[in-house]
């Protein structure tokens, strides 16, 4: 007997009282109700049975009563689940009233039993009860109406989700450039101080040559990569307290290049002008710098600040083979390079920041609890 009744189209009777709890429903009049259920009737279907193709007519809406059904559009995407029809919900009355092809198709999940309403018999109680097709299109437009505001509120907090999560995920990149970055530079007896300073020197240089505040946020972040590749010195070139001989200042040239090798193949707009940096950092403007003998233009504009501010902060930092400079000598060392080992217009406009960069320099010694620079000439 179960059988026939799972194979047969409408069996048993519908209550008036089931269809009344279906908001679409919920509001017609008590005689279009009992009308309606008399016309009505039960349907059954298997788990993975279609109730309806995509595309086709729209012959009659449905009222879940158990089980779970899916709603997919094989023609766009048959693995994305669009929406999920529980007892108490209906599907098809779109399609019903407009008389439009159907725009998804509807499977059940598991063994499911519904209501289904004709779209005739829906018409001739219509065309019996006419308040009942007010009501039930007020029901409608006003479910509609809060669909929509729920899928802006969930629009609003997806949005906020993914602005939290790229966020986070950038954070989480940009310390493991931070601790990659002082990794390399402790091993030369430098410390965060040195890292910290130099790269919101060259953010302000860029910023004071021309560059949008996003491009001189890219460089604060890219620019403690610069040295990375000096995780591949060995010590007793990286730590040695004099002069370096001809065969060891070679072996100390190749940095830039493993530091380069070391951040090649990122798809992170940090670690990719990072790997620029790390490469070409040594050029000088004037051709004889390392390791291409870049010139003038052909140094990448990110590289050619971080030359000018590496350098000055190396000259007023303390080193093992040398005392700190004074902020002013170290100026003047930078103002004669001009021309030679930087860009005239950086060390322009370096000049012309100078008050800014000594703050920096002296807001960074006292965020790290270190010496503030020397003054002086």
């Amino acid at each position: 007997m179960l059988g026939r009744l799972i194979d047969t189209p409408f069996v048993l009777s519908v209550r008036p009282e089931e269809l009344s709890r279906v908001e679409m429903l919920s509001e017609l009049p008590p005689e279009a109700l009992r009308d309606l259920a008399t016309r009505a009737g039960r349907r059954q279907f298997r788990a993975g049975e279609v109730v309806f193709h995509e595309g086709d007519d729209g012959r009659s809406l449905f009222v879940v009563r158990r089980g779970t059904l899916k709603v997919v559009r094989p023609t766009h995407d048959d693995r994305l689940v669009l929406d999920r029809v529980e007892p108490g919900q209906a599907f098809g009355e779109l399609a019903v009233l407009n008389s439009a092809p159907r725009l998804a198709s509807v499977i059940a999940i598991e063994d499911c039993e519904t209501i289904e309403i004709g779209k005739h018999d829906l018409e001739q109680i219509f065309d019996s009860h006419p308040l009942a097709a007010r009501r039930m299109l007020g029901v409608l437009a006003r479910s509609l109406t809060l669909s929509k505001e729920e899928v802006a509120r969930q629009n609003s907090k997806l949005e906020t989700a993914v602005r939290d999560r790229t966020a986070e995920l950038r954070e989480t990149q940009l310390e493991v450039v931070r601790r990659l970055s002082h990794a390399a530079e402790s091993r030369d007896h430098v410390t965060g101080v040195h890292i910290t300073r130099m790269s919101q020197l060259c953010s302000r240089l860029a910023l004071a040559a021309g560059a949008t505040p996003m491009e001189a946020e890219l460089l604060l972040q890219a620019a403690p990569m610069h040295d990375v590749g000096k995780i591949a010195i060995p010590d007793r070139i990286l730590r040695k307290p004099g002069k370096l001989d001809a065969e060891e200042w070679e072996i100390m040239k190749t940095h830039a290049a493993v530091g380069a090798e070391l951040l090649a193949g990122s798809r992170s707009p940090v670690v990719q002008l990072g790997e620029v940096i790390a490469l070409t950092h040594h050029e000088r403007w004037d051709g004889n710098g390392y390791p291409r003998g870049l010139r003038r233009e052909e140094i990448p504009f990110s590289a050619r600040v971080t030359a000018v501010c590496d350098v000055f902060d190396a000259l007023i930092s303390d080193r093992p083979y040398k005392q700190a400079w004074t902020v002013d000598q170290a100026l003047e060392e930078i103002q004669k390079d001009s021309g030679a080992h930087f860009e005239p217009r950086l060390v322009e406009a370096f000049t012309e920041v100078f008050p800014e960069m000594v703050a920096i320099v002296e807001r960074v010694a006292e965020e790290h609890g270190a010496p503030p620079p020397k003054r002086g000439s």
